[in-house]
């Protein structure tokens, strides 16, 4: 007897079960997904570039480290049709870093001038068989020339404030765009205690040709900071509006330690006076007041004709008066007063003052 025929259903059946037969798919392309946070920053006559390198393809595959060939970084003009590179900026390996993101510089020295007011930048990832899915984001840089830095800032230091001072260069030559320029003070305090300090802006002003000084008096005393200037470039629109603005390259650091040697300023209006309670005889003293912020107190020193000139005060007097009680009948002394600040710094003496004990 011949045996009998399975039928489609229990031939599934006796295969646990069957898949419900569909249209084939194509195969992957395994094309990366267009970068869409393209990000550009110039400093100078250099853009830095910022985008994250995709991890899936356009059908939504992984990506394995083995799935990628160059990126190239492409120039080209608002104008131009889509997927269009006009000028190769760079080609380059696709290597993300640990954040998943990879950054290349441009260098637009050899860029600027002639017809472009701007530059428009997009990047394509290939996969290992050079095809891609297109272009990132595009992303503006305007081309108006930036201001040089100050080759020679100084920063001295005097009794009350930190004093930069640098030689600016002529004023660069715009092409089309109409651009204003202006300088930016930066200072970092280098606290041991901060791992990662911030640096922040102290100032801006324009920009003139010829000697330029800035006076800082923000700082704190026995602080090292370090001091830096930079040209700022903002391209205006015809109507006045800021379309644009990009610092030019750092000046060298100036590095200063705000070590506090300054005296405080003399005293000055001083006069003696005797006087007398019952038996008990003394001379006070009286002086113009110190408006120091870091005013600590006065010191008072006494001699007599011929003797050795001493400090009469044992601690620091914090009020422009003191009473010398040990005083003895028929001598005359002579006063003098300094001023003593925080940091133990202290005044030259004062203009003298003489006072006599009757008999």
């Amino acid at each position: 007897m011949r045996p009998a025929l399975l039928t489609l259903a229990a031939l599934c059946a006796a295969l646990a079960g069957c898949g419900t037969p569909g249209a084939p798919q194509p195969p992957s392309l395994r094309l990366p997904k267009p970068v869409s946070d393209l990000q550009a920053i110039r400093k100078g006559d250099d853009v830095y570039l910022r985008w994250t390198v995709p991890t899936k393809t356009t059908d939504n595959s992984t990506i394995r480290g083995t799935g990628f060939g160059n990126t190239r970084i492409c120039l080209g003009f608002v104008t131009d049709q889509p997927n269009t590179c006009r000028d190769i900026a760079a080609d380059l390996a696709t290597k993300p870093d640990d954040s998943g993101a990879q950054t290349a510089i441009d260098h637009i020295t050899h860029r600027i001038g002639g017809n472009r007011d701007f530059l428009s930048y997009s990047v394509k990832v290939n996969n290992d068989s050079g095809r891609n899915a297109g272009p990132s984001n595009s992303v503006l840089i305007f081309v108006a020339p930036s201001l040089a830095a100050p080759p020679d800032l100084k920063a001295q230091l005097s009794s009350k404030e930190i004093v930069l001072s640098w030689q600016a260069h002529e004023l660069p030559t715009s092409t089309n765009l109409r651009a204003e320029y202006f300088y930016r003070v930066k200072r970092l305090l280098k606290d041991p205690q901060v791992k990662q300090p911030a640096e922040t802006t102290l100032v801006e002003f324009p920009a003139t040709p010829g000697s330029m000084t800035y006076v800082d008096h923000s700082f704190t005393w026995e602080k090292s900071y370090d001091y830096r200037v930079c040209g700022v470039t903002r391209v205006i629109s015809t109507d006045g509006k800021i379309l644009a603005e990009f610092e030019g390259q750092d000046s060298p650091t100036a590095t200063i330690v705000a070590h506090d040697i300054f005296p405080p300023p003399v005293p000055t209006g001083l006069q003696a006076v005797y006087s007398s309670v019952d038996s008990q005889r003394f001379i006070d003293l009286t002086w113009s007041t110190d408006l120091e912020n870091d005013f600590a107190g006065y010191n008072v020193y006494r001699s007599d004709a011929g003797g050795t000139e001493i400090r009469i005060n044992t601690d620091i007097v914090k009020t422009p008066a003191y009473r010398d009680n040990n005083v003895a009948a028929g001598k005359s002394y002579i006063y003098k007063v300094t001023a003593v600040d925080t940091r133990g710094n202290e005044s030259a003496k004062s203009e003298p003052a003489n006072e006599k004990v009757p008999e």
